[in-house]
């Protein structure tokens, strides 16, 4: 049992009490004009209107809240490169030319944002061979991959909890709400206008161009970038039904005594698992463990989720115990059934990317990007990701307890040893 821990309400988030000063953007009133309109202050939108504002373009990017409030300032902040299916699944499902782009594409991500060594355990004997396989597969196709032993894996994490795993050496971590402010400035400084507080409530086609309705006025615009992923609601209903919501939920302790650190994670690389209900865990840079899993479908943390992640890392560090939790969040992101980011032209002049599947940090800087090339008038076709409609999902009402449904079966799995 984890006792002594404190209520979901008493819980701080640790990026937000870390973010250091800052200075709001102000809403948009009344009627403005530019030549593209990004919906949307996360790493996508943020990344897009920084590439087009420095290319010379006139962008306006509003935000319903504030910058980086959603998942992009809420994650636990580990760069992940590549693509959550195995990378030989990829190449057949889109063929080897189209496959290999997406791949290379994918890899790379990460070494354009904070690259450091990454450590993904299996924690299951008969998972070893898959773990294996994986780390081969991708190696084989550009990951900087090496498989480790029991020994190897012990020796990185302090853990006897796993068996087997694999490094990936292009993985790193960040404060994710700095550094989502620190593209709103860059934007900015660019050029860019900026709005927080400012929620979009419709998006229509007008004689010469888009015309996106607010609160408090209207944004006038030639192409938009709808940069909302899991929060897109009404917005634009065709894309929501393409996507499953689930929600990340993280805690966080104060920093660790210095005699408890060298036994937790003394190469400081990020963890996260090889299990279908994967934890991911990390040490930042004052010290403080950062442990995240799933949590319920909803933004806010509740009890049972913080008692499950804190026994996660008891279970993992048993030198943990007793040791006082002081942060805790939730956060809502979109998947795919394919477990795949989409990128879509919605209509002529409008496009969007969405469904990181956990894979968010890199994978949303780097797409945001490739919007702002589509917009500039880079041909779909020689995109590193195909651009395709978006699909209803069979079942759409029913996706939600679908999920839930398919995490309980996979929680099983993982209980039970069975390979991932």
């Amino acid at each position: 049992m984890i006792s002594n821990l404190p209520s979901s309400q008493e819980l701080k988030v640790l990026w937000e009490e870390t973010g250091g000063p800052w200075a709001d953007f102000a809403p948009l009133a009344g009627e403005a004009r530019c030549d593209v309109a990004v919906i949307g202050g996360g790493f996508t939108g943020l990344s897009a209107a920084l590439r087009l504002a420095s290319e010379g373009a006139n962008v306006s990017l509003i935000e319903a809240d504030t910058i980086g409030f959603r998942a992009s300032g809420r994650n636990g902040g580990q760069i992940v490169p590549g693509l959550k299916p195995r990378a030989d699944s990829v190449i057949a499902t889109f063929g080897v030319e189209r496959g290999r782009r997406m791949l290379d594409f994918a890899h790379q991500t990460a070494d354009r944002t904070a690259p450091a060594p990454r450590t993904r355990p299996g924690s299951s004997r008969c998972g070893s061979g898959c773990v294996r396989q994986r780390a081969q597969i991708n190696k084989q196709h550009g990951g900087k991959v090496d498989f480790l032993d029991e020994g190897r894996v012990a020796a990185l994490t302090r853990s006897n909890f796993y068996h087997v795993g694999m490094i990936e050496r292009r993985a790193g971590a960040v404060q994710p709400l700095k550094f989502a402010r620190g593209l709103a400035l860059a934007a900015a400084v660019a050029g860019a206008s900026l709005h927080e507080k400012t929620r979009g409530l419709s998006i229509a086609q007008t004689g010469s161009g888009w015309q996106v309705r607010t609160g408090a006025g209207r944004l006038l615009a030639d192409r938009i970038i709808l940069a909302t992923d899991g929060h897109t609601d009404s917005l634009w209903p065709h894309l929501t039904q393409s996507l499953v919501n689930v929600t990340n939920a993280q805690l966080a302790t104060d920093p660790l005594p210095a005699a408890l650190l060298p036994q937790i994670l003394p190469a400081r690389a990020g963890v996260s698992e090889t299990r279908k209900i994967t934890y991911y865990y990390r040490i930042e840079p004052a010290g403080r463990l950062v442990i995240g899993g799933r949590g319920p479908y909803s933004d806010r943390l509740d009890g049972a989720t913080v008692r499950r992640i804190a026994r996660a890392a008891v279970d993992r560090f048993p030198q943990l115990r007793g040791v006082p939790w002081k942060y805790g969040w939730a956060c809502r992101v979109a998947t795919t059934m394919d477990v795949l980011p989409h990128v879509h032209a919605l209509a002529p002049g409008l496009w969007t990317a969405v469904g990181y599947c956990g894979r968010g940090v890199a994978l949303a800087v780097c797409l945001g990007e490739m919007l702002a090339t589509l917009v500039l008038g880079r041909r779909e076709k020689d995109s590193p990701f195909p651009v395709t409609p978006p699909r209803r999902m069979p079942f759409y009402p029913q996706r939600q307890p679908g999920a839930a449904a398919a995490i309980t079966c996979y929680r099983i799995k993982d209980r039970l040893g069975l390979p991932s």
